[in-house]
């Protein structure tokens, strides 16, 4: 149970000092350290080959032509 925990805490650590933190406490308990690394080297294959998320460009609203007639729908 506790390398399952381990490896959560090690799956969850993006930057550098959440991931020395998380070899850390995978250490403490009672995770060898060449298994920390397998797993750390297999997480870093995982995630290059996902592809990169494509930014979406925020949607407008459609707009209106000016002449369309306003909220009673009458042209003035």
């Amino acid at each position: 149970m506790s390398h399952e925990i381990a490896k959560l805490l090690l799956e969850h650590a993006e930057t550098f000092l959440e991931r020395t933190e998380a070899v850390k406490s995978a250490v403490s308990l009672g995770m060898p350290l060449n298994e920390i690394q397998d797993y750390l080297d297999w997480l870093d294959s995982v995630r290059a080959r996902k592809p990169p998320a494509t930014p979406r460009a925020p949607t407008k609203p459609p707009t209106r032509p000016a002449n369309s007639g306003g909220a009673d729908g009458g042209e003035k």
